[in-house]
């Protein structure tokens, strides 16, 4: 296991999709699911973002190969594998914000934001909280159930997780580091959901100075708070642009006509493996610009010669944030707990090899079973609470329509 052979990642993406394969095949309540969500008007960035997710997966992986053999936390020194991580994140962050911006700039004043807020509480929490409630008892299991902290400590804790922070648990120190720290990424979008109303305001329903001024205070108010542990870096929240200039980009049909071109699939890629090849971090001037370019071809519709049009492949990108959520908890229970159980050395390059390819197959399987049983529900959840509150509220707008209306 070199530090930059890529045949690693190939490996393990081609079992990932093997995997997908087949639990469609077996699985009925996938692929029926799967059917009903095909004519999503965004395949194709549904079909990147199940590349995305284990790609971020396959990035840990490696950390934690080179944890195990120094003891360093480190970014990989390949830079394929260091980008599988940032530059996966910073186009998750692109779609975020293209997929909102793109709403609101289709739905204008008409945009239903009791709708969008309930949506994002029901998407984020009800695979976290239980996800939550694993990671701590994990660590006081550990700890052989012993309180080290304070109850009000304790409190803080969780209140700090609920919001997607990560501080140690009871004293169980880098208590993150069981879920890889995924958690990180949660909060640059909450900002970003947070923000997007004042957003709107400012480039969109503006109407004076004055109210722009309100907002941008508004927005810098959000950034301190939300980012108030660990300060929001103004470098991650710039990947947001490019899915903000990508929700103009396919508005002009010409662009996206040009974009779904075998040329811009050229360019595109060109693009992709300059910044996996030539650059060690994601996140600065350059290597952002070209990952735009990728991707304001992506969200024109081009699916790459088709591998993001897979089925397996958009099935990944169902179950993405169940495999970015649950990687970091299913590889730290494969090689810092199973040899406990099962003796073997995972620092013997060709036992992590086989540990790894397992943990592939295995992630895949859980996410889609978390997805099918814990998020899916949890939308449907939150359509029916959103429902339920729209029914509350009618009368009470019958009543000020009435009073208005005498």
């Amino acid at each position: 296991m070199t530090d930059t052979n890529p045949v690693f990642a190939a490996i393990a993406y081609l079992l990932a999709i093997a995997t997908s394969v087949m639990f469609l095949r077996l699985i009925p309540k996938a692929a029926q699911h799967l059917r009903h969500s095909g004519e999503s008007r965004y395949n194709s960035i549904d079909g990147l973002r199940g590349y995305l997710a284990f790609g971020v997966f396959i990035h840990h992986a490696i950390i934690t190969w080179f944890y195990l053999r120094t003891g360093v936390i480190d970014f990989p020194p390949s830079n394929l594998y260091s980008q599988l991580g940032q530059a996966s994140v910073a186009l998750f962050f692109m779609i975020t914000g293209f997929l909102f911006w793109s709403r609101l700039l289709k739905q204008g004043r008409d945009h239903d934001w009791q709708a969008f807020a309930v949506s994002r509480v029901f998407r984020l929490y009800p695979l976290y909280l239980p996800l939550m409630l694993i990671v701590f008892v994990t660590v006081f299991h550990l700890q052989g159930w012993e309180l080290k902290d304070s109850g009000t400590q304790l409190a803080g804790q969780i209140l700090a997780w609920l919001t997607f922070d990560r501080p140690d648990i009871n004293q169980y120190p880098h208590s993150g580091m069981l879920i890889s720290n995924v958690t990180w990424t949660l909060a640059y979008e909450v900002f970003f959901y947070l923000a997007l109303p004042l957003l709107g305001l400012i480039f969109i329903y503006r109407k004076h100075w004055l109210q722009v001024v309100l907002c941008l205070i508004g927005i810098y108010a959000l950034y301190q708070v939300v980012g108030w542990e660990h300060s929001l870096k103004k470098h991650f929240l710039a990947s947001f642009l490019g899915g903000i200039a990508a929700a103009y980009w396919v508005r002009r049909p010409h662009l996206v006509a040009w974009s779904q071109t075998r040329f811009a699939t050229f360019i595109a890629l060109l693009a992709l493996v300059l910044v996996m090849t030539q650059y060690k971090r994601a996140f600065s001037l350059m290597p952002l610009l070209l990952l735009g370019v990728f991707f304001v071809i992506v969200a024109s519709g081009n699916a790459l010669f088709g591998a993001l049009r897979l089925r397996s492949v958009r099935w990944l990108g169902e179950i993405s944030y169940s495999t970015y959520l649950l990687h970091g908890y299913v590889l730290w229970m494969m090689v810092q707990q199973l040899p406990h159980l099962v003796p073997f050395n995972p620092q013997n390059p060709s036992l992590y090899l086989l540990l790894m390819a397992v943990c592939s197959c295995l992630l895949i399987v859980i996410a889609s079973l978390t997805f099918l049983y814990i998020e899916k529900p949890g939308i449907e959840a939150g359509r029916k609470f959103l429902q339920w509150l729209r029914q509350k509220q009618a009368p009470k707008k019958l009543a000020d329509k009435a009073v208005q209306d005498h």
